[in-house]
């Protein structure tokens, strides 16, 4: 693969259904935008279903398990998911369980989603998991991933959270699913400026527009994961040009999150704070 393939290049998907995380704006929509137009039926899950009027949009705030739950079973089968929603760099919160907001949505919510909805996936239904390039830059604090005894860091917690979206992704392909996570680069989306506060959110707003890559650019990594034959279960698919800009090409995680070890025991705390059995 060489960074050449687009979204022209989606094959026929008619019949196929497709639920999709966060697609109010940004990745997410367009994610779904293109999805729909090749012929699935696209369930958008947002946190605000009138946002994304005149489409099959349910209410999803992954920051509150008992939403998700609800959400799930309003699902009566899947072939392709794409946990894409995502938070960036807030000040310290909670989500309704308790748990540190990036860590809670951009990891937790999605395991929760993804292992109430596994019962209903269609034969050869696969989940992409999207992280970040900055998971490169995290690290796994399992004895306490919601900061309750350790100084919160915005780009600390956010670094531990995509760092478990690959651990999750390719724990899940070790078990047996057609799992691949991806990574769209540096796009120009909201997720920089509407998390962050202050600075970080100043910053934001200059860099994107100058170093940002649109957004259809920016989804190809999800989009070939999601759609193409030739996508590899366990892979990572990122931008070709230093994993910032560019078509999708697959790429290497940072090592420690191929350690099926760690896998296991993220998998493992996951089930424990969620309170959700995940057997694949």
């Amino acid at each position: 693969m060489t960074g050449s393939w687009r979204a022209a290049d989606i094959p026929d998907l008619s019949g196929r259904v497709a639920v999709v995380t966060g697609t109010s704006s940004g990745l997410g929509a367009v994610i779904a935008a293109e999805l729909a137009g090749r012929g699935a039926h696209v369930i958008h899950g947002v946190r605000d279903p009138a946002a994304v009027p005149g489409v099959d949009a349910r209410r999803l705030d992954l920051a509150d398990l008992d939403v998700v739950a609800g959400f799930a079973g309003s699902v009566d089968g899947f072939d392709v998911l794409v946990n894409n929603a995502g938070v960036m760099w807030p000040p310290l919160r909670r989500t309704r369980q308790g748990f540190e907001w990036q860590f809670g949505v951009n990891h937790l919510g999605h395991f929760a989603l993804t292992a109430l909805l596994w019962p209903r996936r269609r034969p050869g239904a696969r989940v992409v998991t999207m992280s970040s390039i900055l998971h490169r830059t995290g690290r796994l604090d399992l004895a306490d991933p919601n900061y309750l005894h350790r100084r919160y860091s915005p780009e600390g917690a956010y670094a531990q959270s995509k760092y478990a979206n690959v651990v999750f992704g390719l724990e899940l392909h070790r078990r047996g699913g057609m799992s691949v996570v991806a990574h769209p680069g540096y796009a120009r989306s909201r997720l920089q400026t509407s998390g962050p506060t202050g600075v970080r959110a100043a910053v934001g707003r200059v860099m994107n527009p100058v170093f940002g890559q649109p957004a259809s650019v920016g989804a190809l990594p999800a989009l070939f994961a999601a759609t193409a034959p030739e996508a590899v279960s366990g892979s990572f698919v990122g931008p070709s040009f230093l994993q910032l800009w560019g078509g999708p090409v697959v790429v290497a995680p940072v090592s420690g999150a191929r350690d099926a070890a760690l896998g296991e025991r993220l998998w493992a705390v996951s089930e424990e704070l969620t309170g959700i059995p995940f057997a694949v």
